[in-house]
């Protein structure tokens, strides 16, 4: 998303107000470093049972399952990832998608729509090294 002004209060607006079909670029993740070298690929946007750990702040280390995506604040629940209240009652500390790594796709099989991204970025990465070997050849 292109912001053309400073203000916060335009910049607040325009996010509170973005389409649904914007709203997936709010939550792109890194992937693991294992998950990196298996597909090829460096971020991926997150989904709902995505399995994922926390690498910066009070929750560093803690690993859960994505329970919700919270298109209006821009933050994340994972399951694992709960505080407790005065009173004793416990809630999930809403959690940037910055600070968390994919670890593990959500669902039993790979969904069709993350099968085609992956699928369209392998193909344009062996396209790229494709050009490299040519203009080495060429001596450019």
């Amino acid at each position: 998303m292109k912001n053309k002004t400073k203000k916060p209060k335009k910049q607040r607006k325009r996010l509170h107000n973005l389409p649904n079909h914007r709203t997936s670029k709010l939550f792109v993740v890194r992937l693991d470093e294992l998950m990196m070298q298996e597909w090829g690929i460096k971020r991926i946007p997150l989904r709902v049972d995505d399995e994922v750990r926390v690498i910066d702040g009070e929750l560093e280390g803690v690993e859960g399952k994505v329970l919700s995506l919270h298109k209006r604040t821009g933050k994340i629940e994972i399951e694992e990832c709960t505080l407790e209240k005065k009173n004793g009652a416990t809630y999930y500390v809403p959690i940037s998608p910055n600070s968390v790594v994919l670890t593990k796709f959500g669902g039993k099989k790979m969904d069709p729509w993350r099968q085609k991204v992956i699928d369209r970025k392998e193909k344009l990465l062996t396209e790229d090294q494709l050009e490299k070997t040519a203009t080495a050849k060429k001596g450019g």
